[in-house]
């Protein structure tokens, strides 16, 4: 279904009423039984970590070091994806792209900084989600141990005494239970905040930041962006020929060709004339929406007229594939320079279509999130995956490209069987 979706709000929500008191607890017990769960999980990938180092300095840990870092970087991403759900942010990764043979993958993994930064927060997530879990659950089976008290202090052979509580009497099992509200309301107001602490530890850690490069490195990486840009530049210049001479240039031939034999049969057989006439207008119409398409094509017009949010949402209407489209703004206004919406428009428009050509999915989302100093897009689809390992086409090269050329972050996460996530921050600043 089509439309914008507003997505409920996560993380902290306001707990006035009765309702959002309850709410509020669950989300943050759900969140910390699962954070608990990996934690377990991180505390073993410490062990395997610290194995796979030992083992890389006598040569056998370096074919296992390039898929254990990987396999580091996938558990993030998901730690990522859950901290930016409660907290209703994304947390993009700033991960240095690894390719080439094994030495030099383990080399550029292990100099990447946020590597770093994913073994101090798997160190702190261990210990943290730990923590978080086993509190949530004694909190829980305290609470649900005294309000259950008036229901068993009677069966039990001897006289029931909790902790140092003696239950002898109805009066005290339902004093029992006071105890057991208060365990539950200090779980409904604590683990709320052992959520928030640990998904704004992992956003700290996982997110973003701004590397300090000397001035080598910065030469050397607007050099690539430069070649990039100008890449890109040539690929654009050559499709809008291709264009002009398939669509209107052959147009405007076959009118000229059409007008020369109307000047023949003006002399021969002036009785076709208006059958003539009436195929060279069409000719001539067939060659300016060409002409339309092609300059739209350049620089759309509904962006130039209504902006990026309109333009996102024709293309989100046009898409083949049933597409949910997410909205939001920051707190300042204002729209960003034409090339940027430009490049954040073909991003879009290139993604929806690899979606509905390639992905084989049945539905896909778009979110666009627009800061006074920064676009954030990601386009989710529920189909095959894959694109990760084949995604080497000339749409994904295009949008890196694009990307690259405005010093912005790409991301691709597409694991074979789904789902395919493309992420994409340009930044606004001139």
């Amino acid at each position: 279904m089509d439309g914008v979706t507003q997505r409920p709000r996560r993380g902290l929500p306001p707990a006035i009423t009765r309702r959002g008191f309850v709410r509020r607890f669950f989300l943050a017990l759900r969140y910390l039984l699962e954070v608990g769960g990996t934690a377990v999980v991180a505390l073993l990938d410490c062990y395997a970590l610290l194995t796979v180092f030992v083992l890389s300095l006598v040569g056998p840990g370096l074919y296992l070091l390039p898929l254990s870092l990987a396999r580091l970087r996938r558990v993030a991403d998901a730690h990522r994806r859950r901290a930016g759900r409660w907290l209703d942010c994304d947390i993009p990764s700033s991960y240095r792209a690894a390719e080439g043979g094994l030495l030099v993958r383990a080399q550029a993994m292990l100099t990447d900084r946020a590597t770093g930064t994913d073994l101090l927060w798997l160190l702190l997530h261990a210990a943290l989600g730990t923590l978080g879990a086993a509190l949530a659950v004694g909190l829980c089976v305290g609470a649900a141990s005294w309000l259950t008290v008036p229901l068993w202090w009677q069966i039990v052979p001897e006289p029931a005494q909790f902790l140092v509580w003696n239950i002898d009497s109805w009066g005290s099992a339902l004093g029992a239970c006071t105890v057991g509200l208060a365990y539950g309301a200090l779980a409904g107001w604590l683990l709320p905040w052992c959520a928030q602490l640990h998904a704004l530890t992992t956003r700290t850690l996982l997110g973003p930041r701004e590397r300090r490069t000397s001035l080598a490195e910065r030469v050397e990486e607007l050099t690539v962006t430069r070649a990039e840009a100008l890449e890109a530049h040539a690929a654009e210049l050559r499709r809008i020929e291709r264009d002009l001479h398939d669509g209107a240039q052959a147009g405007l031939v076959s009118v000229s060709l059409r007008l020369a034999l109307m000047k023949r049969m003006l002399r021969d057989d002036p009785e076709k004339l208006p059958e003539m006439i009436d195929q060279a207008r069409d000719l001539a119409d067939q060659a300016a929406r060409s002409l339309r398409d092609a300059v739209r094509s350049i620089y759309p017009p509904v962006l130039a007229d209504h902006g990026l949010a309109e333009a996102t949402r024709s293309l989100v209407a046009a898409c083949q594939i049933p597409t949910r489209l997410d909205l939001a703004y920051g707190p300042r206004g204002g729209r960003a320079p034409a090339a940027v919406e430009a490049a954040a428009y073909y991003v879009i428009s290139e993604a929806l279509t690899n979606v509905a050509k390639h992905s084989g999915a049945e539905s896909s989302e778009v979110r666009l999130r627009t800061t006074g100093s920064r676009i954030h897009i990601c386009v989710r689809d529920d189909g095959r995956g894959g694109a990760a390992t084949t995604g080497s086409g000339s749409g994904i090269r295009g949008i890196k490209r694009r990307v690259a050329a405005f010093d912005g972050v790409t991301e691709l996460h597409s694991p074979p069987g789904g789902p395919t996530v493309l992420r994409v921050e340009l930044p606004c600043g001139s």
